[in-house]
């Protein structure tokens, strides 16, 4: 099997079967949940996402009992790269990090959201900063939750997260992956 980067490493077909074979378990949406989103989803300022995508992240870790996993909300623009013409070929919207052991549960797990867009560095839309928060707490189940030592983009992956967006944002189009769906 072949990456955009190459051949796929000895072992990582083990990690990429894994995610594409497993679901989120069915949990009752915390009641906390949806006064979060609102707040969440009406929010403009760094800070104020920081604090409220960190309870957040907490009812989540809470309800499928993970450890937990810091959020960081960077008040710059994302990370980004133009194509020849100068427009924009690539940006990350936020990334999960964690340290893997050789054995045991991952450490020092980490979340970072980018608060501006790319080229114009407006402040990120409500609604994209929440589906890339969702995104990257996809992956810390992954790591944290299903024991993975790798969280490829599979199928399996975006289903799990639109079982957990049909959780969290019942009434959003359960299709929908957020505003980077090929991510």
């Amino acid at each position: 099997m072949r990456t955009l980067a190459g051949v796929r490493r000895r072992g990582s077909d083990v990690w990429y079967a894994a995610s594409l074979a497993a679901a989120l378990p069915s949990v009752p949406t915390p009641a906390t949940v949806p006064p979060l989103l609102s707040a969440l989803l009406a929010s403009s300022g760094s800070r104020e996402r920081e604090l409220l995508g960190t309870a957040l992240l907490e009812v989540l870790n809470s309800a499928f009992a993970l450890q937990p996993c810091a959020l960081t909300v960077a008040d710059r623009p994302q990370v980004h790269s133009q194509d020849d013409q100068g427009r924009l070929a690539r940006a990350t919207y936020g990334y999960y990090r964690c340290r893997v052991p050789q054995s045991g549960p991952p450490q020092r797990c980490a979340i970072r959201v980018y608060h501006r867009t790319a080229v114009r560095g407006q402040v990120v839309s409500a609604s994209a900063f929440t589906n890339t928060l969702l995104h990257e707490w996809v992956h810390h189940y992954d790591f944290a939750g299903l024991g993975l030592r790798r969280s490829p983009h599979t199928a399996g992956f975006f289903a799990r997260l639109r079982q957990l967006r049909s959780l969290v944002l019942p009434d959003l189009d359960p299709e929908s992956t957020g505003p980077h769906p090929g991510r």
